[in-house]
């Protein structure tokens, strides 16, 4: 009995092992090629999810644009799961919904503009779209994958001026946030 046991945790570890793997590579093999357009986020908040966000953001201490960035996908995370079967909406309330990448860059970047301003950080986040998205090189032919929304974050700190690209579609599926080896092409914000 203890033998089966032992081979099946070693068969779950095998298969969680494997698992991990096919992402990381996945998730390193991500290209997104431009061009790339970046405009300001037109999600809006109903006044239930804006006062939740309001009250969290009083509560956090936020002291670099880093610091919001973590804050501001763990809000969009708590409100998002992905999915593609819904029209793209750019209202968002207090009730958990499913979104696709438009809808998670565009409530990604409302909240990191509102963590940013209230914390007085030098920084603004505009919703990236870049035409293509391709794992290993090749597109995926399936409608709502072939590009890909995105943000990217212009960090004017005195000393440490730099753009974070940011994906909080790729946060929630565990894929990490950070795009900075993914993006091919140059990436302008509009300061």
């Amino acid at each position: 009995m203890k033998k089966k046991a032992r081979m099946l945790a070693l068969a779950l570890l095998a298969i969680v092992g494997l698992t991990l793997f096919a992402i990381a590579l996945t998730r390193a093999n991500v290209g997104l090629e431009g061009p790339h357009t970046t405009r300001v986020s037109s999600a809006t908040l109903d006044k239930s999810l804006e006062a939740a966000i309001e009250f969290k953001l009083r509560e956090a201490r936020l002291a670099t644009v880093e610091d919001a960035i973590e804050l501001s996908l763990r809000l969009t995370g708590a409100r998002l799961h992905f999915g593609l079967g819904h029209p793209t909406r750019l209202s968002f309330g207090a009730e958990p919904r499913e979104a696709n990448c438009i809808e998670y860059a565009h409530l990604f970047a409302r909240i990191f503009d509102m963590a940013a301003a209230r914390s007085k950080l030098p920084a603004r986040a505009y919703v990236v779209h870049s035409d293509r998205a391709a794992v290993f090189d090749k597109v995926v032919p399936l409608p709502g994958l072939r590009d890909h929304d995105w943000v990217v974050v212009e960090d004017e700190t005195p000393g440490a001026s730099r753009q974070w690209f940011v994906d909080a579609t790729f946060e929630d599926a565990w894929l990490g946030w950070d795009l900075t080896h993914n993006v091919k092409g140059n990436v302008k914000g509009r300061r």
